[in-house]
Formats: structure tokens, C-alpha cells, sequence
């Protein structure tokens, strides 16, 4: 640990290492003759002469990293405002496979070179894969055991923003947050994510496009790789808190 980032997690070596490389880049541009405003999670804001929001999350699954657990990533997303509606562009790059996931708005989303189109995870009245982000797990399971209990596998992964793009790619049915998590590190993903047909809520239900996306507005989520997969999970979780 070096200290503690604008967001108010630990910095690790690792993210400051990442952070530092990505504000290389981003200086270059601005001498290029860009402009823009920049929000990372360690850094935090910083003015580089525009209007467009740049968000940037150097290293998403830095305790992964940290101990070595081959999953974590950098996400990039450009914005026209400071909701999450008005993100344009959304990147997040898997730091271990080189994988690469993007999105423009109204232009789809891709894994690499190939077109997302998430769908499936749900059949025969079960869920394949179904994926928690949760710091604290014994805190938050219990809020969606309705789901878990018609899933084929549970995972916690520890990467917010991969969980989201392999959301995007059908291979993870169902990805929930109990518990509220910053909504800066689902801003890019989630672009991605409706682009390639999904869908994201509140976990009860409620719209994400007007939540800010800074680093301090948190909120719960359920995402799915298509509707009718998100309707049936959000439809056992109104059933189980009714």
C-alpha cells in the first residue's frame, strides 16, 4: 500500500505503476491538441482544457493483482457529462489475456474485432453462471439467494468491470451487487454491456442512466445478458423480499 486514492480505496504499487502510465498517454494527447477532463480512481479529477470526461480506472481487480490472480483489467470510458447516460465510449482491456472489450454508443460492442450479442444463461429454470461482486460476502449473499439457488455455479471474480463485459458476452448469466459499489467503476462497462443487447438495474429494479458517475455515488446492480434473463432474476428477488 502507497496510500489511498481519490476514491477512497488503498493504492497499491500496482496502481500507482498503472495510473502513471495512463496519465503519460493522456498528457500526450493534451499536447496533441485534445481536450478533455480527467477522472481516475487515484488521481482524481484534473483539467486538461475540454468539456469530454475521460474515466479512467487504472487497474480494476488490483487485489487480484496484487496476489497474483490472473484477472484484472484497465477501463477507459469518455463521457459527455457526468451521468452515467452520457458515456460515449467505453474500453476495458484484460491486463492478463490482452483481451480487449469496446463499445460506441449506437455502434454495438466487441470482444476484440467480433460483435457481442449477449443472450442465453438461462435454461431449463436455472442460470449458468451467475457472478457477485462482493467485498463481503457473507454480508451480501443472503440478499440474492433466490438467484443462487437456481444457479449452476457461483462465482466472485473481483473485477467489476470484466464481470461486466464477460456479462456482455453471455458467459456470466447473471451479475449482481448487493451491496452498492461505486458507479464510476460500471460506467464504461456497462455501455458494453447495453450495446451488446443487455440490460442493468438497480437490484430492485430502479434505472442506473441518471446516477452519477463520479467516485463517491455507489449503487446496487443486477445485470443481464439479455431482458428476458434480467426479468426472470429481478422477478425471484421481488418474490424473495416481498
Amino acid at each position: 500500500m502507497v496510500g489511498r486514492g481519490a476514491g477512497g480505496d488503498r493504492t497499491v504499487y500496482l496502481d500507482a505503476i498503472a495510473e502513471g502510465i495512463v496519465l503519460r498517454h493522456l498528457e500526450t494527447a493534451y499536447r496533441s491538441g485534445l481536450r478533455f477532463r480527467l477522472l481516475s480512481e487515484e488521481l482524481g479529477a484534473r483539467d486538461f482544457g475540454g468539456s469530454d470526461l475521460v474515466l479512467v480506472d487504472p487497474l480494476d481487480g488490483s487485489l487480484n493483482a496484487k496476489f497474483g490472480v490472473p484477472y484484472y483489467a484497465i477501463t477507459l470510458a469518455v463521457s459527455a457529462g457526468d451521468r452515467l447516460k452520457d458515456v460515449r465510449v467505453a474500453f476495458v482491456v484484460n491486463l492478463v489475456s490482452q483481451e480487449e472489450f469496446s463499445a460506441e454508443l449506437g455502434q454495438g460492442a466487441f470482444r476484440n474485432e467480433t460483435r457481442l450479442h449477449a443472450a442465453g444463461g438461462w435454461s431449463n429454470g436455472r442460470f449458468g453462471i451467475v457472478q457477485v461482486d462482493a467485498p463481503h460476502p457473507l454480508d451480501a449473499l443472503d440478499r440474492v439467494r433466490a438467484v443462487l439457488a437456481r444457479a449452476d455455479r457461483l462465482r466472485i471474480l473481483g473485477s467489476a468491470a470484466l464481470n461486466l463485459c464477460h456479462t456482455a458476452t453471455g458467459g456470466i448469466a447473471v451479475q449482481l451487487a448487493p451491496l452498492p459499489v461505486r458507479t464510476f467503476d460500471l460506467a464504461g462497462p456497462l455501455l458494453i454491456l447495453s450495446e451488446a443487447g443487455g440490460l442493468a438495474t438497480t437490484l430492485e429494479g430502479g434505472p442506473l442512466d441518471d446516477l452519477s458517475s463520479g467516485l463517491t455515488t455507489r449503487s446496487t446492480l443486477l445485470a443481464a445478458g439479455s431482458p428476458k434473463v434480467h426479468a426472470d432474476a429481478l422477478r425471484l428477488l421481488s418474490a424473495a423480499a416481498a
